[in-house]
């Protein structure tokens, strides 16, 4: 999964697992591990927020992705809740800067409840 998401290809998975494990992990289960990944990251992105936050930080953080033959530095938005508790959640992670902070501006101004 993780060589999949760094933009290694599907089929090239399959060489590395098969060099690594001796066996290969075909690219259409590849495909599918991934779609399940990202059902649930959709979820967690489109969940609904019902604790209270009396603390929230803001934070931007670069990571290097290869896309396409290149190594990019890739900005991800992070939103950093402190909840009534006291315990730290991430409430939103946006990858992109101008993308991102659109995204974040409208989290911002989102009315209450």
């Amino acid at each position: 999964m993780e060589m999949y998401l760094a933009g290694v290809s599907v089929r090239r998975v399959e060489d590395i697992t098969e060099t690594l494990w001796g066996t290969k992990v075909s690219p259409s289960t590849t495909s599918k591990l991934n779609q399940k990944v990202f059902v649930q990251i959709d979820e967690w992105r489109n969940r609904q927020l019902t604790d209270e936050y009396p603390y929230v930080y803001l934070d931007r953080l670069y990571l290097k992705k290869f896309w396409g033959g290149e190594i990019r530095n890739i900005a991800i938005l992070e939103v950093i809740g402190v909840n009534s508790e006291g315990y730290r959640e991430v409430l939103v992670s946006i990858e992109g800067a101008e993308r991102g902070q659109r995204k974040l501006a409208g989290f911002l101004k989102a009315p209450e409840g």
